[in-house]
Parts: structure tokens; C-alpha cells; sequence
């Protein structure tokens, strides 16, 4: 197996006096797809969060390719190479779908810099070859004939794959996909289990997916981790977990 991509060793995430994450561990792995999956409340969000640099890490550390992030400030984290969506559509409704996928190759463009070195030219030339390159990653999730439309005109399920393109511009390694299904229909949902299957091969892509969609979570995850009351409670193949008497009492009851 290759190397772990991220490493989340003993991490703990308090909010005063309660406990949000406790003693979380697990890796991802280089091409691999990770399902993170768990009841409401668990803890999802809250280590999407931590690894994002959003929230403070109580204990514990978080590495990235090797290098300790734990205590790294928040807008140096796409830098290195991790995007993320989010769970809530985040688009500008006034720009058009290239002008937001555009926003996610904000940390690869120093306007001033650009223009006062390399001269106006210079600095449109690069600013073509940017657009060029999210209009490309368009065309890959069959966006072209939305690009020059304003978010505002479009339905809910394209939104969700503009973030997606707009997350693909930062040129990631890892990429964190906080509840992509959430909102879409049964078609749209398996139109994007196989949109993201063929990023992660087309992109090389490792991918932590945080789902409630089950059936989509155990079609396209290699491994996966299941939190419950901010704990780790299963870690494994997608069969494995899905058989594990843990996961069925989490979700379900102790009846059940």
C-alpha cells in the first residue's frame, strides 16, 4: 500500500467544556477514496474543520504529505495542496460560473506582483491561461454550455458541481468533499458518484468524502471511517464496516 497522503493521529476538539472530537485516528492514503461517515452530530464536520485548519486542534496533530499542519493558520492550507466544498452552497450569485471557479486559483494569483514584474501583457496572458484552465475543468463535469451564466439562473444540482469545479482549480492532492449528495436527486446522486470517480482518476486525486447518501458512500469508497459521539468506532473496507454490530447500533439503536 502507498503511503498516507494525511495522517490524523489522537486528535481532540473541544468547544469549552465539551468534548467535540476525542482520540480520533486514521489515514488516507495516496489515490484513495476515504468515506467519513457517521450519525448526525458525531463529528464529521468538526474534524473536516480541524484537518481545514477552521477549528483549533485541542490534541493530538494532523500531518499532510509528511509536514505537521496541526498549528498551521487556515489560508496556508490550500497552498499546500488540500481544497475542500462545503456542506452549504458558498457561490457568488452575482458573477457567472467561470468567474466562481475562477475564485479557486485565488492563492496561485498575485495581480499586483504580476503586473509590476512581468508588465499588463504579461499579467492578461496569465490571466487567460487561468481562465483556459477553468474553463477546461468545466468541459470535464459537462458544465461548458453554463459557463458564462450567472449561479443565480442555475439549478441546485449544477451548483453543487460548479463548488466542485471551483475546488478543483486550487489543484489539489487531497480533496474534501463535505456532503456533496446532500440536496439531489436519486439520478443527480449517481450522476455525481460517477463525476467524482472520474476526477480522482483524471486529477490523481485523494479524496475524504463526508456523505449521509450510503449507497454512495459504500460504491465509491476504498476504506471507511465511521465516527459516533466524536469517537472513532470503525475503520475498514466498505463490507466490513457495513457488517460491523458498532455501526448498526450508531446509526440505529441498541435495539437494532
Amino acid at each position: 500500500m502507498s503511503a498516507p497522503i494525511l495522517e490524523v493521529r489522537n486528535v481532540g476538539v473541544d468547544f469549552g467544556g465539551v468534548q467535540a472530537l476525542r482520540d480520533v485516528s486514521f489515514d488516507v492514503f495516496a489515490g484513495e477514496i476515504c468515506g467519513l461517515i457517521g450519525p448526525n452530530g458525531a463529528g464529521k464536520t468538526t474534524l473536516f474543520n480541524a484537518i481545514s485548519r477552521v477549528y483549533r486542534v485541542s490534541r493530538g496533530s494532523i500531518h499532510f504529505q509528511g509536514r505537521d499542519i496541526t498549528t498551521l493558520a487556515a489560508d496556508r492550507i490550500v497552498g499546500l495542496g488540500i481544497a475542500r466544498t462545503l456542506q452549504n452552497i458558498g457561490l457568488i450569485q452575482e458573477l457567472t460560473v467561470v468567474e466562481n471557479v475562477l475564485l479557486g486559483a485565488h492563492h496561485r494569483i498575485k495581480p499586483g506582483f504580476i503586473t509590476a514584474v512581468l508588465g499588463g501583457d504579461e499579467a492578461q496572458r496569465l490571466d487567460r491561461v487561468i481562465e483556459d484552465e477553468a474553463r477546461a475543468i468545466l468541459h470535464d463535469l459537462d458544465l461548458r454550455w453554463a459557463a458564462d451564466q450567472r449561479t443565480s439562473e442555475l439549478p441546485f444540482g449544477t451548483l453543487k458541481r460548479i463548488e466542485l469545479a471551483r475546488a478543483l482549480m486550487a489543484k489539489p492532492r487531497l480533496l474534501m468533499l463535505d456532503e456533496p449528495a446532500n440536496g439531489l436527486s436519486h439520478g443527480e446522486v449517481d450522476e455525481l458518484t460517477g463525476v467524482i470517480l472520474n476526477i480522482r482518476k483524471r486529477h490523481d486525486l485523494s479524496i475524504l468524502l463526508v456523505e449521509h447518501h450510503m449507497r454512495m458512500v459504500m460504491r465509491i469508497s476504498d476504506r471507511v471511517v465511521v465516527l459516533d459521539n466524536g469517537a472513532k468506532i470503525a475503520d475498514g473496507l466498505p463490507n466490513d464496516v457495513r457488517a460491523n454490530p458498532r455501526v448498526a447500533e450508531a446509526y440505529l439503536g441498541t435495539a437494532a
